[in-house]
């Protein structure tokens, strides 16, 4: 299954007087905080966006009914150093790997190791390796190469090898072992278009509205949720935490966030902003207010990095590094 993660960052400005009373912090304090942290706060932009960090995962599938097959993989012909990652039956591959192949360096079936024969290979789409049994038998494997990768990833693509004995009948009637597939649904696509500081709670953590929009114009069908990008609207859960991946998240931690904590879900109806043409708005959604409004850590002067987090079907994710900006207007 493809599964894909989106970063982006948003920056928030706090008033420094609406702190004082809830923190119990010294103003003095707290803008000399803001100098060491932040000196050219008052030159930033309220909201920024960075280029987003997307990957796509190939999913290793075995026939019904085989046990025992396992693949070692590598690529070939990429243009440029790629850092791709192999994670037992998963492939990652970012987006900039143009030109890259996958290749199955060797294969494992039935706890026996056979190895490739072949010098150089290509892996091109239609190529037929050659493998043979470490054990020192003289029994042999083809793997022909079904469906390659693209020049660059794409979703939809699959990759697909076929492995027969190497005595077996002509490829129509050998039996495939091993398919490995690229296959799945794009994450959520939303920029935040405006953000919103509404509150401290006892504990000094700061309540927030986030008014996120599709990067296309949102689609809305009689009877459906509202959709940005194909994903239905009520098909996304958020939470906002405390950034503690130094605002670079993984895809397993992005996981485990959301196994720890379920978050909140959009409510199509309720938070759901339509298309506006004349304020160049394509629609989305925003984040709930009220008692479910998104509450950060505690003693926000001391936790100023934040992360909001979407989980879309798959899962998928997108992120946003949020940080709080102290002024004393």
């Amino acid at each position: 299954m493809q599964l894909m993660l989106h970063r982006l960052s948003a920056l928030l400005g706090v008033q420094l007087l609406e702190l004082m009373v809830a923190c119990g912090v010294d103003p003095e304090q707290l803008k000399q905080k803001e100098l060491d942290e932040n000196p050219d706060g008052d030159k930033q932009a309220t909201d920024t966006t960075l280029t987003a960090l997307r990957k796509v995962q190939a999913q290793i599938r075995t026939e019904d009914g085989l046990t025992g097959v396992e693949g070692h993989y590598g690529l070939v012909n990429c243009t440029g150093h790629v850092d791709a990652h192999f994670d037992s039956n998963k492939i990652s591959l970012p987006e900039t790997a143009v030109g890259c192949r996958v290749a199955v360096e060797s294969l494992d079936i039935e706890g026996r190791s056979f190895e490739l024969t072949d010098a150089h290979p290509e892996w091109k789409t239609g190529d037929v390796l050659h493998f043979k049994a470490s054990d020192g038998s003289m029994e042999t494997l083809d793997v022909k190469v079904d469906h390659q990768l693209g020049v660059s990833p794409k979703s939809g693509e699959q990759i697909i090898f076929t492995v027969s004995r190497g005595d077996a009948a002509p490829a129509g009637q050998s039996k495939t072992l091993l398919a490995a597939g690229m296959e799945g649904t794009l994450a959520p696509n939303f920029k935040i278009r405006k953000t919103e500081f509404v509150g401290l709670t006892d504990e000094g953590a700061g309540q927030f509205l986030f008014h996120l929009d599709c990067t296309k114009a949102i689609t809305v069908v009689e009877g459906q949720s509202p959709s940005c990008n194909g994903m239905e609207l009520s098909s996304i859960r958020y939470q906002l935490i405390r950034d503690d991946f130094e605002s670079e998240l993984t895809f397993g931690e992005a996981d485990a966030l959301f196994a720890a904590n379920p978050g909140q879900a959009v409510d199509a109806e309720a938070d759901f902003e339509p298309f506006k043409a004349e304020r160049k708005q394509f629609g989305g959604f925003q984040t709930q207010s009220g008692a479910n409004v998104l509450t950060g850590p505690s003693q926000i002067h001391e936790n100023p990095h934040m992360i909001l987090l979407l989980q879309g079907p798959g899962p998928s994710y997108q992120y946003f590094n949020v940080d709080v900006v102290f002024s004393s207007n």
